[in-house]
């Protein structure tokens, strides 16, 4: 194994934004290390273009590094990341997971430079939650906060509290477990979910969207849904084996 080895540079030209060279073995052992590494330099330097020409992965789950390193450090448009020249290899499982929309891939280090700050296609955000009634506020005020950071225009904010608090509301009061709210901008959508861990002790389930019908003005219950159904485009719940998530979808541009 070759110990991973990095190399700063002024970018040319500059503006603020270095040219970072890693080569070395990059297996799962590594991962964190990699990550904490990568975070902390996008945190000084703010935009960086990696070179990852002479970086070889081991397993496939570590292409996600670049990924999770961009999202500690805060996401675009405070931080900026930029791939140039992965080997076949890697360029492949780019491709595969997907990461390359959320990190784009150029050839040339002048192509990264030159469109480090654009908008990625894909942009992610997330965030843990304990059993708290105050989990919903604290969530309503980190949605604000990435609609402000993505651009997204008051309509979806305003639609996207609604949300996030009816779910998040719903997974403390119900699920009786831990929450994960994840957040993703893709083309003209805006989708937010909540992954509970209730396995089904608690007796509470979401109906599936296609079988959910509004309740009637006068029921005490089912309002939530009915308020999330209101505000989005679409809607549904994946059922895993300790728990489900929940997921609504909103357009980014007023209907």
């Amino acid at each position: 194994m070759q110990k991973l080895a990095w190399d700063v540079r002024p970018a040319s030209p500059a503006g603020g934004a270095v040219v970072v060279s890693v080569e070395g073995d990059l297996d799962r052992a590594g991962r964190a290390e990699f990550v904490a590494g990568l975070a902390a330099l996008l945190s000084e330097y703010h935009a960086v273009v990696l070179d990852v020409s002479a970086l070889i992965p081991h397993h496939s789950s570590t292409v996600h590094v670049f990924a999770e390193a961009l999202t500690r450090a805060g996401g675009w448009p405070g931080v900026c990341l930029a791939l140039v020249a992965p080997d076949p290899s890697l360029a492949s499982l780019l491709t595969a997971s997907r990461v390359d929309q959320e990190v784009p891939v150029y050839d040339a280090v002048v192509d990264a430079v030159s469109h480090l700050s654009d908008r990625p296609p894909v942009l992610r955000d997330g965030w843990r939650f304990d059993v708290d009634p105050h989990a919903p506020g604290r969530a309503r005020a980190r949605v604000r906060d990435v609609c402000r950071r993505w651009g997204l225009d008051g309509h979806v904010r305003e639609a996207a509290e609604i949300v996030i608090t009816e779910l998040l509301t719903n997974a403390v009061e119900h699920a009786t477990s831990p929450s994960v709210v994840e957040v993703e901008r893709h083309g003209d959508a805006f989708r937010l979910a909540v992954r509970d861990y209730d396995a089904g002790t608690t007796g509470h389930d979401v109906p599936a969207a296609t079988a959910w019908q509004a309740p009637p003005t006068s029921s005490p219950r089912g309002r939530g849904l009915a308020m999330v159904a209101a505000v989005s485009r679409s809607w549904g719940v994946l059922h895993h084996p300790d728990g489900k998530t929940v997921w609504a979808e909103m357009p980014t541009q007023p209907a």
